[in-house]
């Protein structure tokens, strides 16, 4: 078939299953749709293929969050206002957030309050953010971002830059953008889901996201 009959054959489909969409949504899907027919390479670091491409996938992304955790680490250990990794997160949270309770933070970084408060209690000992009283609630304690605080950010953001840019040293800002586009939802569900969910074994936390039973556990 023509080259140009068969991608006028695509938009056809494509724009018939979503009348609204725009070429450049179309033009992602099909080149979503090109790279999933490719196979998964021979290896994975010399240690052989996971046998999904779910289970690829979550390797992928569980090794290259480690590599990142080791290069920003290494990135901010010369700023001594910053710890910890957490710290810069934590801070980064709250300029985006604007004023917000302690405890918000902390459940927005997915992490206990107790280990929360201690690294904004760090934070507040650097002089990088300060608190008052919740006016709305005595009981809660609200922070914000000092200007102190931005200025550190700032320094921060110039070294998150080097090390996105090491690691993604090989990837074109529209790969980068498929990439966002393909995994932004996974993130804004688990995000709204898992602060409920986080307690319970998994395979409740399973039926409780997807609605049923994994297929193994099926029939029993």
């Amino acid at each position: 078939m023509n080259k140009t009959v068969q991608i006028v054959n695509e938009w056809g489909a494509f724009e018939a299953a979503h009348p609204h969409a725009e070429i450049e949504e179309f033009c992602r899907y099909y080149l979503t749709a090109q790279r999933a027919k490719l196979e998964l390479g021979e290896n994975f670091s010399g240690k052989g293929t996971p046998p999904t491409a779910a289970s690829y996938l979550m390797k992928l992304i569980g090794y290259i969050a480690r590599l990142f955790e080791l290069y920003i680490t290494r990135a901010m250990s010369d700023v001594p206002e910053i710890k910890q990794a957490e710290d810069f997160y934590f801070l980064n949270n709250i300029s985006h957030s604007g004023e917000c309770r302690k405890t918000e933070v902390a459940h927005q970084q997915l992490l206990g309050v107790s280990t929360g408060i201690d690294t904004l209690n760090r934070l507040l000992a650097h002089g990088l953010i300060e608190e008052r009283t919740d006016p709305s609630d005595k009981r809660a304690r609200l922070v914000s971002v000092t200007e102190k605080g931005i200025k550190i950010l700032h320094e921060c953001y110039r070294r998150a830059a080097v090390v996105n840019d090491l690691i993604f040293t090989n990837l074109s800002e529209d790969d980068l953008k498929l990439c966002i586009q393909l995994l932004r939802g996974v993130e804004a569900k688990h995000a709204a889901l898992a602060l409920e969910v986080r307690e319970l074994p998994i395979l409740e936390m399973y039926e409780k996201v997807l609605g049923h039973k994994p297929d193994s556990c099926k029939g029993q």
